[in-house]
């Protein structure tokens, strides 16, 4: 019995170690594939944009400080087109996203406006 609860212990532990937040811009992935590197681009992109059909296909991740672009899984992408619906920024949406990270895509848990 006692083995198990440190079982238990130490799954629930490796669970709650994996969850990384990461903080950027919200963006889509065909536009920062374009214009991400583009000095202050990322405070420029809009809610409108995000929203569009051809961009919304293309998926959505996190543009963080040294331009790197983290995308969303599928389920992420699905949270996030229902984030972007709920917020009434225009621009500049800087989000922190938690989840875990394997190589540059990240299985999101949650996008929190900052």
């Amino acid at each position: 019995m006692k083995f198990l609860l440190i079982l238990f212990a130490a799954t629930t532990l490796s669970a709650f170690a994996a969850d990384t937040a990461v903080k950027g811009h919200l963006v889509d992935i065909s536009c920062s594939s374009d214009l991400g590197g583009r000095p202050g681009w990322g405070a420029k992109h809009s809610r409108k944009c995000l929203q569009m059909l051809p961009c919304e296909k293309s998926g959505y991740g996190v543009l963080t400080e040294d331009k790197q672009v983290i995308k969303f899984d599928d389920k992420g992408n699905e949270q996030a087109k229902k984030f972007i619906e709920g917020i009434t920024k225009p621009n500049d949406i800087r989000v922190t996203v938690t989840g875990s990270i394997d190589g540059n895509q990240m299985t999101v848990s949650k996008i929190e406006l900052q």
